[in-house]
């Protein structure tokens, strides 16, 4: 038995190490990118600052990493903290580890399962009115329909979002439709026509309106706080919060996608400005002219409690990055959860610090921990464990 156990560790040691390798390339091409690259020249560390960056590392990680994403994060947000975390750690290690039960993580990801978790948390989503999941149609009772019965609950339904309900990364595949008559009034498409591009899985929902406090910022999209959390020991911890925002007429707000986004606090104070990927900046919002540093939007402890118990629901997970929003009615409404391929990029950037804060030492030294233990032994030291009973 021995033998055998001995066996199935290399065997998954030897895949492990393929895709830590592979992410690891991921992060590190990005920065051969040539606008990447200018932002990353802008920034000179100095040697204080660099000493302290390894002190860091050296002393709880157990070696050096590059300064490339220090570079990138203080360019971006105009401060250095080193305990900023690379993203050259954070899904090949931090989040490998922490979502390793990874048949929970996709499940979640999924955007027709993910409401029944909310409606367990009490956290409201918005309202379905037609689905498909591996091709079975269904309404917002979740009966089964065949294609002519869901084009009758779509024909007249008016506006709707619609998108996939798996792999809709950075907005990929998400559109608004508003039917009428049958037609699709904004692609001119026949509702029926529209329906048989839409693949097996997807849902269409309603259009979720924000609060004023949102909406008088940028109405064009529904503007959502990224919220991270982690299972830390015997907490849920969130990590700073950030708002991404639509601009220039998108209806997605995705910082992929061309949205800007900006660290909010958590008594939902605006910080002064508001940056994009690629390091645009802005003090006013340049459709609406809203200066970010004057506004406050009241209701953003709703978004993180929300995410607080929605990552209750699902313990068996270590680190969600949760897209709420609060609705007109003031409620805190969940969009979507991403359980693979977090953006740690995102509040670092935005807040310029560190998104583990006064637990980085912490983290650090479980990450050099959990690479040393066998698979079979990690259980044990789950959630940022060190020691064991």
């Amino acid at each position: 038995m021995s033998i055998l156990r001995k066996a199935k560790d290399a065997v998954k040691l030897a895949i492990e190490k393929c895709l830590v390798y592979r992410q690891r390339r991921a992060e590190i091409l990005k920065f051969k990118d040539p606008e990447r690259v200018k932002i990353n020249e802008s920034v000179e560390l100095t040697k204080e600052q660099q000493a302290a960056i390894d002190k860091l590392y050296l002393e709880n990680y157990g070696s050096k990493i590059p300064y490339t994403w220090h570079k990138n994060f203080m360019a971006h947000s105009g401060r250095f903290d080193e305990k900023y975390f690379p993203e050259l750690l954070f899904i090949p290690e931090f989040e490998h580890f922490m979502n390793s039960q990874t048949h929970y993580a996709k499940v979640l990801a999924d955007k027709n399962v993910v409401p029944f978790f909310a409606d367990a948390a009490n956290v409201r989503t918005p309202k379905v009115i037609l689905s498909s999941s591996c091709g079975m149609l269904r309404d917002a009772e979740l009966n089964k329909l065949n294609e002519e019965e869901a084009v009758e609950i779509i024909k007249n339904v008016g506006k709707v979002f619609i998108k996939p309900s798996v792999d809709s990364c950075s907005g990929r595949g998400c559109f608004v439709a508003d039917f009428k008559e049958g037609r699709d009034d904004i692609s001119g498409k026949f509702a029926v026509d529209l329906l048989r591009t839409l693949g097996g899985d997807f849902v269409i929902q309603e259009c979720v309106v924000c609060h004023s406090s949102i909406s008088e910022i940028y109405s064009g999209a529904v503007n959502t706080f990224r919220i991270i959390t982690y299972r830390w020991k015997d907490e849920i911890i969130h990590m700073p919060v950030i708002m991404r925002i639509g601009r220039g007429g998108n209806f997605v707000d995705n910082a992929h996608a061309g949205g800007m986004f900006i660290a909010v606090d958590d008594d939902g104070m605006m910080h002064e400005k508001a940056i994009t990927e690629f390091n645009l900046q802005f003090t006013h919002h340049p459709d609406t002219n809203v200066e970010f540093g004057k506004v406050r939007i009241p209701l953003v402890a709703k978004a993180i409690d929300a995410a607080k118990r929605m990552h209750a629901a699902v313990p068996q997970i270590g680190v969600v990055n949760w897209d709420l929003t609060i609705d007109s009615s003031g409620d805190a409404v969940l969009i979507e959860a991403n359980t693979l391929g977090g953006s740690v990029w995102l509040p670092q950037m935005a807040h310029g610090c560190g998104p583990f804060g006064e637990h980085t030492e912490e983290v650090l030294q479980w990450l050099k921990l959990m690479k040393s233990v066998k698979p079979r032994q990690r259980k044990q030291y789950a959630f940022g464990k060190i020691a064991t009973e």
